[in-house]
């Protein structure tokens, strides 16, 4: 009977791993360099965006990728500025970046710009600009869907939607609530908390973990890589979702031992087939074994803040990674993080309230058992989701 039992989990957690959907972010950083002419400006502009996420959107939407330049082309323009080199792309395979890079001669001193570059792939892209007129750093700003009209020379602001505090809880909180990364491992920390004070303790510790690594990684005291900071993500997603699963069908040790084989794969797959390193892959299936052993052995709240922080550091790096990039003065980085913070503390609440409100909801109008078994159901995608993040990430990486 148990035998029958964990065989049809594991079949259960294959098939749901064929169904996951992955979701990536999409935001680009461009700066615009403004130069006086004689007879009007000459402005540059160098734009970045991470390689696998444009090419990603590239084929879903349909363009060809041997025709990459084809896509950029008239995506920035302007009626009072000619374009000096008709753009071209530089490609950092090590960095995963593709930066586009093209220069205009202005015939007006206040010309207007156009950015609708990878708008049309992904309607939520965000694009955080800086500007430079004459080496003087002017204020920066936020190009969306809705406000992509740009007067380069404003002294104040470019666009309607500039770089301040307020914006940057508001980029805090649609960045945690566009994740569904982010949001699944939410879900699961919630369901592997028996009882609000455990809830409370893991909440905690998360946020403190975040914060850290946040704060840590813009300060450029902690530097990581991006490609192996999203794999820990979809890590930590993975291995929540198989305790849950494991505690719930009483097989956490066979589980244990299943994540083991399947980590003892991918590191075997990491060494044959990807650059990336083969320890890191080895220390992560060390830290899956010895951690959902413990997790059946220890009942202790210790044991439960600790990992909490953990996982909470290693989302905070994700985090990091959508801010990092932007041209912003030591000054202002400081306050910068803290509303970024903010935003996300709040997107963690309201996740944490509709949870709670639905899990209440639902045991208002199904028995317990039938509400064990759909948190069963939900972990099992969640579970699928975790196992298509990790694939992808380890080695569909452009």
């Amino acid at each position: 009977m148990k035998l029958r039992n964990s065989l049809f989990s594991v079949l259960l957690l294959i098939l749901f791993s064929l169904n996951g959907h992955t979701h990536q972010k999409s935001q680009s950083y461009t700066l615009w360099t403004i130069a006086n002419l004689d007879e009007g400006l000459e402005v540059s502009v160098s734009t970045k965006i991470n390689k696998s996420i444009l090419v990603n959107q590239l084929v879903n939407s349909g363009y060809r990728l041997d025709g990459l330049k084809g896509y950029f082309f008239n995506k920035i323009y302007s009626d009072d500025c000619e374009s000096n080199n008709d753009g071209f792309i530089k490609d950092f395979n090590t960095e995963s970046y593709i930066i586009f890079s093209e220069s205009f001669v202005c015939s007006s001193r206040e010309p207007y710009f156009s950015f609708d570059l990878f708008f049309d792939l992904n309607i939520s892209h965000i694009d955080f600009s800086s500007r430079i007129l004459s080496d003087k750093k002017l204020s920066d700003f936020i190009i969306t869907r809705d406000l992509n009209k740009i007067k380069l020379s404003q002294e104040e602001q470019a666009s309607d939607s500039p770089l301040s505090f307020i914006s940057f809880i508001k980029f805090g909180f649609e960045h945690i609530l566009s994740g569904i990364d982010h949001i699944a491992f939410l879900i699961m920390i919630i369901f592997l908390s028996s009882g609000l004070r455990n809830l409370l303790i893991a909440i905690s510790g998360f946020t403190i973990g975040h914060s850290i690594s946040l704060f840590a990684s813009v300060q450029n005291f902690i530097v990581t890589s991006g490609v192996l900071v999203e794999i820990m993500i979809g890590f930590s997603i993975f291995i929540c979702a198989l305790e849950y699963i494991g505690r719930q069908t009483n097989q956490l040790q066979r589980y244990a031992y299943f994540g083991l084989i399947i980590w003892s794969i991918f590191s075997l797959f990491s060494y044959l087939q990807s650059d990336l390193p083969v320890l890191f892959f080895i220390g992560l299936g060390l830290m899956l074994f010895s951690y959902l052993r413990l997790s059946e052995t220890s009942k202790n709240l210790r044991f439960l803040i600790f990992i909490t922080i953990i996982f909470g550091f290693i989302h905070g790096l994700g985090f990091a990674g959508a801010i990092s990039e932007i041209n912003l003065s030591g000054n202002r980085l400081l306050g910068v993080v803290l509303a970024f913070n903010l935003g996300i503390e709040l997107g963690q609440i309201l996740i944490f309230f509709i949870c709670l409100l639905s899990i209440f909801i639902l045991s208002k109008i199904l028995k317990p058992q039938n509400i064990e078994h759909a948190k069963v159901l939900v972990s099992l995608a969640v579970f699928g989701y975790g196992l298509n993040l990790l694939i992808e990430r380890s080695f569909l990486q452009i």
